[in-house]
Order: C-alpha cells, then sequence, then structure tokens
C-alpha cells in the first residue's frame, strides 16, 4: 500500500484527534493511578493503531510487530488477560464452567438517574 500524498478522507483529521487524546491522557495519567480497565483499554488501542498502521506495507508490519509483542508482555505484567484479538467463543458452556472473559469491561448505557423502566412506581 504505501504512503501517499493525502490521506483517505477524515483519516488525518482522525489521527490528530487520537494524538490529542493520548496526550491528554497522558497528561492525566501522569498525576494519578491507573485502573485494571483504563491499563487494558489503552493497550487494545495500541495493539489497534498498531495493526491499522501495519497495514501500509509487509516492512511496517514486521517493524510493529514487536509493539504487539510489548503490549502482550505489558498484560502478562499487569495480571491482565491476554487480548486475542478475536471475538469471544459464543458457544454455551457446559455447566457450572463460566464462559470465556473478554478482557474489556461492557459499555453500557443507562436511562440516567430515577429512571423507573416499563412500570411505574404505582404498578408495583
Amino acid at each position: 500500500m504505501g504512503l501517499v500524498d493525502r490521506a483517505g478522507p477524515g483519516i488525518e483529521e482522525q489521527a490528530d484527534q487520537v494524538a490529542e487524546a493520548a496526550c491528554e491522557l497522558a497528561d492525566t495519567a501522569a498525576g494519578s493511578g491507573w485502573s485494571a480497565a483504563a491499563a487494558n483499554d489503552v493497550l487494545v488501542a495500541i495493539d489497534t493503531l498498531s495493526a491499522a498502521l501495519a497495514q501500509i506495507g509487509p516492512d511496517v508490519g514486521e517493524a510493529l510487530a514487536a509493539v504487539t509483542a510489548a503490549t502482550a508482555r505489558a498484560r502478562l505484567r499487569l495480571g491482565l488477560p491476554a487480548d486475542t484479538g478475536q471475538e469471544p467463543d459464543r458457544a454455551t458452556p457446559p455447566p457450572g464452567v463460566p464462559g470465556p472473559r473478554t478482557g474489556r469491561r461492557p459499555r453500557r448505557r443507562g436511562l440516567g438517574p430515577g429512571a423507573q423502566g416499563i412500570f411505574g412506581r404505582s404498578s408495583r
């Protein structure tokens, strides 16, 4: 693939946003501690960006293989689950055996404080 004079629509802007967000995160984290979920999210982002850059060409992919190996070692040292890069198996596990963990906390959207659900208080 190689580099081109101008990236596709939106790529340069998104890359700039990622760089800005990374700088902001580094500044914020400098005075704080890391949670396991935050560290795992950052390691997933590093792996994802490395894989995206590896699409430039085989030589770039080969150079970035060290990044993937480094994030795997960081996960081991932090006691985080390995990132397989694949979706977990959705087959039903045998009874009494917990299903596979993805290592990522689920992203949930709530209705906010005071939400009553589909039933009002009068129907309870």
